[in-house]
């Protein structure tokens, strides 16, 4: 059982790590999916890596890709459709009709590399005060109560 909790520490590690290290590096970043118009390939609830035009993982933008791009002060995940020059047409997968926007190749922030399902949950959960409190406060209170705990414990001891 140890080397069970072990092994999976490790991995929870690992993955924390990398998408810490996805999340500081230049063009790369997280998004949490916040409607279902790209369902089924994206669902709501889940974390979307993207990564940066042109780079080294995804390549070029042609029709199919799925795009992250800012419209009306806000980021959009959508699938190109076609492309005229420097303007994509982009649609929801889960909607009927192209999006009634043009987006320009500058409005792109990203190229979606791939998602982790259900894990946007976790986070809009942990960003409420609720969620903050009881994902933060308690097992931090807990974690200082156990060593005072110890403290006062070794200390008496040596008395």
């Amino acid at each position: 059982m140890k080397v069970f909790l072990w092994l999976v520490s490790i991995v929870l590690g690992l993955v924390v790590a990398g998408l810490t290290f996805l999340y500081f590096s230049p063009g790369y970043d997280l998004r949490l999916v916040r409607s279902e118009s790209m369902k089924p390939a994206i669902n709501m609830g889940d974390l979307i890596i993207t990564g940066p035009l042109n780079g080294p993982i995804n390549g070029e933008i042609k029709p199919g890709t799925i795009v992250t791009y800012e419209y009306s002060k806000g980021l959009i995940t959508h699938r190109v459709q076609s492309i005229d020059g420097t303007t994509l047409v982009t649609k929801g997968d889960a909607v009927e009709d192209t999006d009634s926007w043009s987006v320009t190749l500058s409005d792109v922030r990203g190229v979606y590399l791939f998602r982790i399902p259900y894990v946007g949950y976790v986070t809009s959960f942990v960003q409420t005060k609720f969620g903050w409190f009881s994902t933060i406060i308690i097992p931090g209170a807990l974690l200082v109560g156990w060593l005072a705990k110890d403290i006062v414990k070794a200390a008496l001891s040596d008395a």
